[in-house]
């Protein structure tokens, strides 16, 4: 029970901290709005907040994951962003869309599908299908579809399940 009250502190200081950087100024009555606020969104999400069988993400143990998942993200977004505007801004425009089955299952719905929007986030990658066998995926050029297999982003979201 101490760990659940110490997740609960957890995220209630996380929740009222957000509402005071997006306010304007602090007072009495942004601060008791902001824990109003904060208590109503844990008891609407205490499922997914607190729930083992579905989610892991939101566990404080695995934000560090997480907030390093981010930073990957972001990375991988750049790089796809430059590797795309080179092909756009290039006159003979050497793409190759194909379709690529990548064959990675995930324990948890939840991680399915932030793989598949994480390959869909970055530019060249579209996620179309998601089944029991894996992700059908839309890549602009071959070298984008090759990239897929074993991707820093799969491993990434490998890192997020609890195992």
């Amino acid at each position: 029970m101490k760990s659940l009250s110490v997740s609960h502190g957890f995220y209630f200081v996380l929740l009222l901290g957000f509402w005071l950087i997006l306010s304007q100024g602090i007072s009495i009555e942004i601060l008791f709005v902001g824990s109003g606020a904060a208590v109503l969104i844990m008891l609407y999400s205490r499922s997914m907040l607190y729930g083992t069988e579905d989610t892991s993400l939101f566990q404080p143990r695995k934000l560090m994951f997480f907030f390093k998942f981010v930073l990957i993200m972001l990375i991988e977004i750049l790089k796809s962003n430059i590797q795309v505007a080179k092909i756009v801004l290039s006159p003979s425009l050497p793409i190759s869309p194909s379709f690529v089955k990548v064959k990675k299952t995930f324990k948890k719905d939840l991680h399915k599908v932030i793989y598949a929007n994480s390959v869909t986030l970055t530019p060249g990658t579209l996620t179309v299908d998601v089944d029991e066998e894996g992700f059908l995926v839309h890549a602009l050029t071959n070298e984008a579809a090759e990239g897929l297999k074993d991707s820093i982003i799969e491993k990434s979201v490998d890192h997020l399940e609890v195992k």
